[in-house]
């Protein structure tokens, strides 16, 4: 928000210089991102936080500026007699109120024989310095109290209003608006308007209509000054597509207590620029204002959460200066919250607002005190394991990528998976934002899918992110942990070997190496069917017969609806069961005493049966003398009977007690392969 230093002095009763003005209000807790001189002004670009609707006004920066620096302010006559004033609704105005909800409060006032012409030169370098342009006197005056106090007001053509009466209510099906901008828009029946007799004349709290704007052939006005819900005002500049400086605060909220006292404001400024008189009372529709809250704080507390001790009398002044009217009772104190202090509602936030008006720079720096508790134990461990993965995969020549946990429906959809239990968004921004991701497939198919485009030859990605599922029971949404892995594109050669295309195997070898590094010990990979992979090449990682993962090849039709025109492979695994089967501690092993024998086998099996199968007979057999079982042989052709294939390994026995003898391993080998025969009908060739 733009702040003009020149209008900020015209609150504060002492004179003071541009830059301690900054320092205090960069003190307080108010980001000063620039400062620019205009005209020989100095203006200050500051960063208001969501929570402070309060400092959106030249008057909320200058409360702010008097609390940190102890200098009181001054406020306009109209302003100090009017602020927390309900007027009546039966004044010259006829304001009826359709939506309560959605319009608590609407104060109309009626002025007539106005003057519509230029603005004084004051008051057009005000708004240049907000930078705002000067339409006319009466536009001007409105936008002038707009900054100055926070309301945002609007003036109306009076005799263009038709039976000279406001309504506030929704629109009606077919209803549409030429705003000040000259654009006719469409109006959702979600939408609150400001109507006449007969038609809207305004999109409420966001923009007036162009034919009940102000001209030079204006004699009569009407002013409004209302608050609207937030959330009203939000749905509606989104689905218009339209947003003013009137909609940036009423999405954040008005102050109550301004209401009335900044249409007074105005039509002073109106009496005193444009020569108008008020006709009549002004009408206040809508809800009583509701009484200041009360907030009670334990002096005790303060030195608890803030580690430091701040005396009683210190506490009082500061919230003296803050307008909160403190009555200290022992211990405790009960201040009473201003309206416009919305973000002030329990003993915390007054404490915070003690550390910011005490000094955080007199806040000790020092190393905080606490004891670890299994829950951050967990935290440290999962901390770990994520961070032993991301150094694993990139050491193997994967690059970590980053996507956004909104997604579309249409994109699950294509992966296949079932849409229950998604986590959907009730506002999204867009389509292709309504739900929260429920796997990570579909945004590392979308990665391989750019990446191709840019003709990106080789891909090897993977993402470590969370993921969202509704929990039926609970009615709960539950977030996981997931690592996703995508492989794409083409293996550069070398003098050696030919340039190839990444297959299956690769990606099987980057996950086995990776549950080795992690210290997963006995787990075995099982033909699996998954909606997005291949039947044939669709695997689970199993530990403990329980599925951990799931890993494969893209099904075409899926990679199509991605316009991925080759072959990828993906795989999934939650993080939490690789946390509970992860062991990342180092243990020394010496090398072997006693040297290996290695003894070759050929095999003829069904097609159907898996190398896990045959890994498990082989190891099983063996005792615990086996070290290594290395597949170097795999044949299919006319010399094998259709649904067989022939198999070759090389097995590695060793113990590390003794040295094995020929006689020993050879028992042992003819075991292998009785119990290869036996389990798997295997035929020894």
């Amino acid at each position: 928000m733009r702040v003009s230093f020149d209008w900020l002095k015209d609150f504060m009763e002492v004179k003071m210089d541009a830059a301690k003005a900054q320092g205090f209000l960069t003190m307080t807790g108010l980001e000063i991102t620039a400062v620019t001189d205009i005209d020989g002004d100095h203006v200050m670009e500051i960063e208001v936080t969501p929570n402070r609707p309060d400092c959106l006004s030249i008057l909320g920066i200058a409360r702010e500026l008097s609390a940190a620096s102890g200098v009181s302010i001054k406020l306009p006559d109209s302003v100090k007699k009017n602020f927390m004033k309900k007027g009546s609704s039966k004044g010259s105005v006829k304001i009826e109120i359709l939506d309560k909800n959605a319009c608590p409060r609407y104060v109309g006032c009626i002025m007539k024989n106005v003057k519509v012409g230029p603005t004084p030169k004051w008051l057009v370098q005000r708004l240049n310095a907000m930078g705002v342009r000067s339409v006319n006197n009466i536009v001007d005056i409105t936008n002038y109290a707009l900054f100055e106090l926070g309301q945002p007001l609007h003036a109306f053509d009076l005799d263009k209003l038709e039976q000279k009466r406001i309504i506030v209510r929704r629109a009606k099906k077919g209803e549409s608006i030429v705003t000040i901008d000259g654009v006719n828009r469409s109006l959702d029946q979600n939408i609150l308007v400001i109507a006449d007799g007969v038609r809207p004349v305004a999109v409420a709290g966001i923009m007036g209509g162009k034919d009940t704007e102000i001209t030079e052939s204006t004699k009569n006005i009407l002013i409004e000054s209302a608050c609207f819900d937030p959330v009203v005002i939000r749905k509606a500049c989104r689905h218009l597509s339209l947003a003013s400086e009137s909609s940036y605060r009423f999405e954040r909220g008005v102050d109550q207590g301004m209401i009335f006292a900044s249409s007074a404001r105005a039509q002073e400024l109106v009496k005193e620029i444009a020569r108008g008189r008020v006709v009549g009372m002004p009408s206040d529709a809508g809800a009583k204002l509701e009484k200041e809250k009360e907030v009670t704080l334990d002096l005790n507390e303060i030195q608890r959460i803030l580690g430091i001790k701040v005396a009683a009398e210190d506490i009082k002044e500061i919230f003296k200066r803050l307008h909160l009217n403190p009555v200290r009772k022992k211990d405790m104190i009960t201040v009473t919250v201003p309206s416009y202090r919305t973000d002030l509602n329990r003993d915390i936030d007054l404490i915070e607002e003690v550390a910011r008006l005490y000094g955080y720079d007199k806040v000790p720096s020092r190393l905080p005190l606490f004891t670890p508790h299994k829950t951050y134990q967990l935290e440290k461990k999962t901390a770990s394991i994520e961070n032993e993965i991301r150094k694993i995969l990139c050491r193997l020549g994967l690059n970590e990528i980053m996507t956004y946990a909104l997604t579309s429906a249409d994109a699950v959809e294509r992966l296949g998976i079932t849409a229950e239990n998604l986590v959907r968004l009730r506002n999204p921004m867009s389509s292709q934002q309504e739900i929260m991701r429920p796997s990570l497939l579909s945004e590392m198919l979308e990665t391989l899918n750019w990446n191709l485009n840019r003709k990106n030859a080789l891909l090897q990605l993977f993402e470590l992110n969370k993921v969202y599922i509704m929990n039926k029971a609970t009615g709960q949404a539950e977030e996981t942990m997931r690592l996703c892995i995508g492989m794409c594109g083409n293996k550069p050669g070398n003098w050696k070997e030919k340039p190839r295309d990444m297959d299956f195997f690769d990606l099987k070898g980057v996950i086995e190496i990776l549950l080795d590094s992690v210290g997963v010990r006995d787990y075995r990979i099982e033909k699996t069917q998954h909606p997005s992979l291949k039947e044939s090449m669709s695997v689970n990682i199993v530990v403990n017969n329980k599925p951990c993962g799931v890993f494969g090849e893209v099904k075409e039709d899926v990679a199509r609806k991605f316009d991925i025109k080759r072959k990828a492979y993906v795989a999934e695994m939650p993080i939490d069961d690789l946390l509970s089967l992860a062991n990342l501690k180092k243990t020394f092993t010496a090398l072997p005493k006693y040297p290996s024998v290695k003894r070759d086998i050929a095999i003829l099996v069904d097609d159907a049966i898996n190398a896990s199968n045959i890994y498990s007979v082989i190891k099983e057999e063996a005792r615990g003398l086996v070290r290594s079982v290395d597949v170097f042989d795999l044949y299919k052709g006319q010399q094998i009977q259709e649904g067989k294939k022939s198999l070759a390994y090389t097995i590695e026995y060793r113990s590390d007690e003794r040295t094995l003898n020929d006689k020993e391993v050879n028992e042992l080998h003819k075991k292998v392969q009785d119990a290869l025969m036996k389990r798997l009908s295997a035929q020894i060739r």
